[in-house]
């Protein structure tokens, strides 16, 4: 399906609308936000493994307190 015809489809459905999703504005939105949250949790994982990273050398820099 081409890139224009799907935008048009996502863009034609509001969830405020009193009409139900079709079948395939429904699949659509969905693998849209798969997408989206696929991506987020990305970089989130991404600054995570950054800010672990940050923290170990922190670590290993201070004395051991016993």
């Amino acid at each position: 399906m081409k890139k224009e015809l799907k935008l048009k489809l996502v863009d034609s459905y509001r969830f405020t609308s009193d009409e139900e999703p079709t079948d395939e504005q429904l699949d659509l939105l969905m693998k849209e936000v798969a997408i989206d949250v696929r991506k987020r949790a990305e970089i989130a994982n991404k600054k995570f493994q950054e800010e672990l990273r940050q923290l170990c050398i922190l670590k290993s820099k201070q004395p051991l307190k016993i």
